[in-house]
Order: C-alpha cells, then sequence, then structure tokens
C-alpha cells in the first residue's frame, strides 16, 4: 500500500480504527488508549467473550462480525491486522479515501528507543528468536522476543530493556515503512503463504522490507546459500555480513568455539538458524563463554520438534510450526528412524514434489486430516506413494498412526500446512496433540510400560 504513512502528524484525540481484534490489535488499543487517542476496534469475525469484558473496561468502541463504512470513514489512521490481506474492503476503502494505514509493527517502532533485533524468514524465525534472546540473556542483557512469536512489539513501548529481538513475517512487513532493526537478519526465502502473496517476487519484496529504513551504520545478516538473498545484497544501505549453513564445527570471532555434537538443539537444519545467531553475536561482541552455554543447553521452542515422551516404543513428536511443505521436510530429515507423519490443514500452495519425494524416501505411512488432506493424498498418490490413511479430526490422527507404526518408529505431526480449517492458530493445533498423546499414554499404561 503507497501512500503517505508517517506518524508524525498523529496526536492524542485522533481517532485511530484497529482492524482485527486479537493479540496485536488489543495491545495497541491498551496502549493508544492510554496515550489520550480515539480507539475504535473492527473485526470481521465474533469477538472473544474476554476480549469483550476487557474492551468494556477500557471504555474501548468496537464492531464485530463486520468492518462498516462508518466506522472506516472516522479514522484518522488504521493499523492493520496481519491477518487481513491488503486487497481486503478495508485498506481499499483507505487507499480511495487516502487514510494512512499502519501495521502495529510500525506504530511500536516510532514509539521505541530500545535497539531493534529483527528476524525474518520462510522457517526457522521462531527458533531463532528465542535462541538469539537465550544468548543476550546468558550474557547478561536484559532483552525480550517478541513480534510474530507472540508478544506484540508495542506491548515493550516503555520498557527499559537492552535488545528487543522481533520475529517479523511478510503479513506485518507489508505495511511497515520506517522499522530501522540495528540488526536484520533474512534466515531463507523459500515457496510460502504463495495463497496470500502471489509469486515469489512478491514474497520477497514483503520479506525485504525488512531493511528498507536502515543506514550504513546497521547491520544485514543474509544467507550465503539463498539466491533471493544474493539478490537482495546489492540494493542495501546496511552493513552486509553473510552466514554459511554448511559447517563441521563452530567458529566464532575466529576461534574453535565447540564442536557440532555438543548443540542439543536438534536437527541439521537448525545450524542454518545458529550460524545467523553467531554473525549478530560478532556484531554484538558477546562473549563466547555464553555462546557455548547457551547452544549446549537450548533445546528447542515448543510445537518445533517438541518430543512428547514415548508409548510402546514409539517417539512422539510435536512439530505443528511446520506450516509449509520445506518445513515437514526438514523435519522429515532429522530423524534416521522410520517415520509415521500426521499432516494436513489449510494448503498455502507451492510446489508439493520435493516433501512429495521425501515423504516417499522417508516415511513408512502417512496419515492425513484436515481441508487439504485429500489433496495431499492424490499428489502423493501420483509421486508412486499409496500408505496413506485419511482420517477426520487429530484424536482419529493419532489413533491410526499408533496402529500403523511399530516398535522404534517416530510418530510426528509435522502438518505441512496452516491450522486455520481448524484452530486458531499452530499453537491450538500442538496442544490439542499433546492432550491427545497425553490421554493416549495414560489409558494405555501396559503398552507404555513396554517402551
Amino acid at each position: 500500500m503507497h501512500m503517505s504513512t508517517s506518524l508524525s502528524h498523529l496526536q492524542p484525540g485522533q481517532r485511530v480504527v484497529i482492524l482485527g481484534i486479537a493479540r496485536s490489535g488489543m495491545a495497541a488499543a491498551r496502549f493508544l488508549k492510554e496515550r489520550g487517542y480515539q480507539v475504535v476496534l473492527s473485526d470481521s469475525g465474533p469477538l472473544k467473550p474476554e476480549y469483550q469484558n476487557e474492551l468494556a473496561a477500557l471504555q474501548i468502541e468496537w464492531e464485530c462480525n463486520g468492518h462498516t463504512s462508518e466506522t472506516l470513514r472516522q479514522a484518522d489512521l488504521m493499523v492493520a491486522s496481519p491477518g487481513i490481506p491488503l486487497t481486503a474492503m478495508p485498506y481499499t476503502f483507505a487507499r480511495q479515501h487516502q487514510i494512512p494505514v499502519v501495521s502495529e509493527i510500525e506504530l511500536a517502532s516510532h514509539f521505541i528507543q530500545t535497539p531493534i533485533l529483527a528476524i525474518t524468514g520462510s522457517n526457522g524465525k521462531s527458533t531463532t528468536v528465542s535462541l538469539l534472546q537465550a544468548l543476550l540473556n546468558q550474557a547478561g542483557y536484559r532483552s525480550a522476543a517478541c513480534g510474530n512469536l507472540g508478544t506484540p512489539l508495542i506491548s515493550y513501548a516503555e520498557k527499559k530493556l537492552d535488545y528487543l529481538v522481533l520475529e517479523v513475517s511478510s503479513f506485518q512487513l507489508e505495511s511497515t515503512y520506517s522499522l530501522k532493526p540495528q540488526i536484520g537478519i533474512l534466515l531463507n526465502l523459500y515457496e510460502n503463504h504463495l495463497d496470500r502473496h502471489g509469486d515469489m517476487p512478491s514474497y520477497f519484496a514483503a520479506k525485504a522490507r525488512l531493511f528498507q529504513a536502515q543506514g550504513p551504520e546497521d547491520h544485514a545478516i543474509l544467507n550465503a546459500g539463498s539466491v533471493w538473498c544474493q539478490l537482495l545484497a546489492p540494493q542495501l544501505k546496511a552493513q552486509v555480513h553473510w552466514f554459511e549453513p554448511q559447517a563441521e564445527a563452530l567458529i566464532y570471532q575466529g576461534q574453535h568455539l565447540m564442536d557440532l555434537s555438543e548443540i542439543k538443539l536438534p536437527g541439521a537444519h537448525n545450524l542454518e538458524n545458529i550460524q545467523a545467531v553467531m554473525q549478530a553475536a560478532e556484531i554484538l561482541n558477546l562473549p563466547a563463554t555464553a555462546l557455548r552455554q547457551t547452544f549446549s543447553q537450548f533445546s528447542g521452542i515448543p510445537h518445533r520438534l517438541e518430543g512428547l515422551g514415548s508409548w510402546a516404543g514409539r517417539i512422539l513428536i510435536n512439530d505443528s510450526k511446520s506450516t509449509n511443505y520445506l518445513a515437514t521436510q526438514k523435519a522429515l530429515e532429522s530423524f534416521t528412524q522410520p517415520v509415521v507423519l500426521i499432516a494436513g490443514g489449510q494448503d498455502k500452495g507451492g510446489d508439493f514434489g520435493p516433501l512429495a519425494n521425501c515423504i516417499t524416501a522417508r516415511a513408512r505411512h502417512v496419515v492425513l486430516m484436515g481441508e487439504s488432506g485429500p489433496l495431499f493424498q492424490h499428489q502423493l498418490q501420483q509421486n508412486g506413494y499409496n500408505q496413506v490413511s485419511l482420517v477426520q479430526g487429530m484424536q482419529a490422527a493419532l489413533a491410526q498412526a499408533c496402529a500403523v507404526s511399530q516398535p522404534g518408529d517416530v510418530i510426528l505431526l509435522s502438518p505441512a500446512t496452516a491450522s486455520y480449517d481448524a484452530y486458531q492458530n499452530f499453537e491450538e493445533r500442538g496442544d490439542d496433540f499433546r492432550k491427545h498423546v497425553a490421554a493416549w499414554v495414560s489409558e494405555r499404561p501396559e503398552d507404555h510400560a513396554q517402551s
């Protein structure tokens, strides 16, 4: 959306319409209301009772089950929800009436003085943000992880911290203009969100916005193995640093730091995330002892290759955060044991071929659920792979995975899709899997004892 987006004209008393009543929308509403702005929230869907109660207590206006032109017309500024495409009615209305539209990230950046270390990419963002924040804390800095990871950036607008480690999605970057991270990291770029962005150049353009406001005093960390990063580098004003995903050991500040066998974080793909964090650590001159301690202790984040224990000799893994094909492919490649894969949900588009080949080579069986189940089954059959079950819901998926698996197998929930056909988010999907695993194990203790 190319229009005047400067917030310098915005003063307390003016009217801000916040689109989408969820975490970031509520955080922006609280912040602006406390500072004397007129705030109205507008959502196309129903409103959760807890939000209704809070908005009533804060005396904030709201509307749900549709955005009305009466509400939009009065806006001096709109704050965009990352979940609403820029082609949707509120944004076309804003263009017609020359109303500025910004993301919650953009809004927050005008109030935040704390140095920001921002991370984007198709895969690995949350793990890298969490790892970098753990490292900063280990090194004695006060830091917080925020953004797409969970807590909105604006929640830290007036907190006294040394660093904010920010996860930024392409959806958030579409309406972000002046975010100026001290360090910006692009981990990788693969086919993802093509249902929203249309094609790879548009998706790349959204990701590249992370670096648009940086200057020569800032730093951009890019993946040397990515053709998209190679394309991006000449356009940047910031100092460019490269990381190499392949390594035989970790080298830091020219010295051997530790062997790969000493790293606790599972999965060969996580070496890419570690190398990016090490580049940031070099820029910040963090002590090697802090890196060694962090890398030998940090085991990952919930819903990303999260171990849930075992049952009857099977290892149960929650990888609900794998919401695209490549993430699931990387998860499959993390195991040497036979895998029974549980996948499916709301498909985001792209080339399914590499994942189909990986499944054919590595999976004993695939249990498919959700909106994309029949499509994935058809694509796997086209690939000559027929070890497929189609089921309805998580409970049935787990039961079928247990039935077709053998002792020594890994049962892996790694959906390769978004969760929105059945869940609010990937966390809710992972929690549902965790709940059913716990119930399955507790109801079959004699089987559990064999493991």
